[in-house]
């Protein structure tokens, strides 16, 4: 143990971290489209920890691939963490890796943008919101292949476990019926910002 460089074990740690984190954020989006948790939790809350999981989950992201740059044993540069097959070890296994953070880049710059381009915001939102569907598999590929603890007894059961736990929630919003859309009130200066709360719990679960 005491001659693995700290950068690895915190490059291991950091990676599970984000992988956790962005099965989290899967789970939250499918719970949001469902009744599945009934009243125990409300659309405005799901929302909320979506996407403050999300940006939680970038964070660790990106502190997985920063530590790659000062890693002693495989020195990655800027391209090889940014560009797929460039990667200096198991270019495949690490292109899996970085296909899934572009997708999650355009997923947060759409959500970033949408205000700002009006009516159109809410179709680009939806359509990149769908690449984030390819992220999770790409993500968990990319941590079965390239991570050293991917065969670990704790890890495997990490896996099963998240990857069951996704799947019900996936089989559950094909089965059990969105939230209702909340009513929209009378137009009034004093409840446009529940005017503009609901539009997005719309949005979301559409």
């Amino acid at each position: 143990m005491s001659e693995i460089p700290w950068t690895w074990l915190l490059i291991r740690a950091s990676g599970v971290t984000a992988w956790g984190l962005l099965s989290a954020v899967v789970l939250y989006g499918l719970l949001l489209r469902t009744r599945l948790l009934g009243r125990k939790a409300q659309p405005a809350t799901l929302l909320t920890m979506h996407r403050w999981l999300g940006s939680i989950a970038l964070g660790a992201l990106a502190l997985h691939m920063g530590l790659l740059l000062v890693d002693p044993v495989v020195a990655f540069t800027i391209p090889q963490i940014l560009v797929p097959g460039l990667a200096p070890w198991q270019p495949f296994d690490v292109a899996l890796g970085i296909a899934a953070f572009w997708l999650l880049i355009s997923v947060g710059l759409a959500a970033r943008l949408r205000t700002r381009l009006g009516k159109a915001g809410n179709t680009v939102f939806r359509r990149a919101h769908l690449f984030a569907f390819a992220a999770w598999p790409l993500a968990t590929m990319h941590y079965v292949l390239a991570g050293t603890d991917a065969l670990a007894e704790w890890s495997i059961a990490l896996i099963v476990a998240v990857s069951g736990l996704l799947v019900f929630a996936l089989l559950a919003r094909g089965f059990v019926p969105p939230p209702a859309r909340p009513t929209q009130p009378a137009k009034a200066p004093a409840q446009a910002p529940a005017q503009e709360l609901n539009k997005e719990l719309v949005d979301s679960t559409t």
